[in-house]
């Protein structure tokens, strides 16, 4: 026993790319299982991506060609590789101890200029680049990866995956020595631009800029959570409920991200969100980095938390379509399940919606609220209920006028 004893701690500090616990994993097993590609050390050499590890080679060789480089060269580009491996390995919540440090060096480098020609193949998918840094037109009909349709769709789904991580200065590293004056944007413009195809993605980065990143990033899926989690100002009743209260709804064009939900004056201002096929995998993942990552807060969890208060059914779902806070391209009873489904299992260390979800039980708890919105809704949504109230209340007053009339003519009769 003694000697199986360590005085040190089984993982790193600062590991941030975890094999996602099994806790979470049952619930839906392929949300967190790559399809077509491998990238890092947790699923290589699976015979599903062996043709994806082809086309990485091929991916390789053509950057080198382009930069009349070496491989070798490539590598002696790194300052200090020995601390540039150690530095990685801490990267990962498991033991690398299987791969050589040759090995690791050679995935790090492969997966990671795989992923940033892939990344400016998309921004520029008809020029290469060339020795003297310009681009150079190119020809894409060979390109497995850019002349399949579906395979972009698999790719992002993969690359969005908690266990198919690689470290970010890792990227940044090979981007730099790739680069050569290139006229590409920086990285993080170049990763949101590819993961920008997917519709559902597109819409949470449109409005990124460079100061939202507060924190240094730590992989790609921690890039797509920054983006969606920028700072905002700010048990809840179904959406359905609340607004039979008199709280309305209401799409918030304008928001900087999803999380950007505020309530003021009644009113619910909340991003609109698409929630398609890639949705669940990346909720799913991003939350699972937030329950294993000390580093990161709970707000994705809170966000799913909060949008499970509000759908409770497939009528509050259809309620939020129509204000257009929700665009739904899946069933409507699959998506009113959506959220309550992603959080199971999960610890909340802190709900970032506390103080707003007070404000809107407050302002439930007012009678008058609902009072004012049985009114509307039943005499005041359309024109000729209106009339009707309207004719109603004057014949009321003509009533009571005439009865006080006939009152007052019995007491003080004319006198003739």
């Amino acid at each position: 026993m003694s000697t199986k004893l360590r005085s040190d701690s089984p993982l790193y500090a600062k590991c941030c790319i975890f094999r996602v616990p099994e806790v979470l994993r049952r619930h839906q097993p392929e949300a967190y299982q790559p399809d077509v590609v491998s990238i890092g050390p947790f699923h290589r050499g699976g015979k599903q991506f062996q043709l994806m590890e082809e086309v990485k080679q091929w991916y390789l060789q053509n950057l080198l060609s382009c930069l009349n480089i070496s491989l070798k060269t490539l590598i002696q580009g790194i300052d200090n590789v020995v601390e540039f491996e150690k530095r990685a390995r801490r990267f990962y919540a498991q033991a690398l101890d299987h791969i050589s440090q040759n090995e690791f060096i050679g995935m790090m480098m492969l997966d990671a200029c795989f992923l940033i020609e892939l990344f400016r193949k998309l921004c520029f998918p008809d020029f290469k680049l060339s020795v003297t840094g310009s681009v150079q037109e190119t020809d894409t009909g060979n390109d497995p990866i850019l002349n399949m349709d579906c395979m972009l769709q698999y790719l992002c789904h993969d690359l969005l995956l908690l266990e198919n991580q690689i470290p970010w200065f890792v990227l940044e590293c090979f981007c730099n020595l790739t680069a050569h004056n290139s006229p590409y944007p920086c990285l993080t413009i170049l990763a949101l631009n590819f993961f920008s195809i997917e519709a559902s993605l597109a819409s949470n980065f449109k409005y990124y800029s460079e100061q939202n990143f507060r924190y240094k990033i730590l992989h790609i899926l921690d890039l797509i959570r920054t983006a969606i989690v920028v700072p905002t100002k700010s048990k809840l009743l179904p959406a359905n409920i609340l607004s039979e209260a008199g709280i309305e709804f209401r799409t918030r064009g304008a928001a900087e991200s999803i999380m950007s939900i505020d309530f003021r004056d009644g009113i619910f201002m909340i991003p609109q969100l698409a929630i398609g096929e890639l949705t669940e995998p990346l909720f799913r993942n991003l939350i699972a980095f937030e329950q294993c990552y000390h580093g990161r807060s709970h707000k994705i969890t809170s966000y799913a938390l909060l949008m499970n208060y509000l759908i409770s059914s497939s009528k509050d779902m259809d309620f939020l379509c129509d204000r257009g806070i929700m665009v739904n391209w899946l069933n409507s009873e699959v998506a009113s399940q959506f959220f309550s489904k992603l959080y199971n299992d999960t610890v909340l260390k802190h709900f970032y919606y506390g103080r707003l979800c007070a404000e809107v039980f407050r302002y439930h708890k007012i009678t008058w609220n609902k009072w004012l919105e049985k009114l509307k809704r039943d005499y005041l949504c359309n024109p000729w209920k209106i009339i009707s109230l309207v004719a109603a209340f004057i014949l009321l007053v003509l009533t009571l006028l005439q009865t006080t009339y006939t009152i007052l003519q019995y007491y003080h009769p004319r006198s003739n």
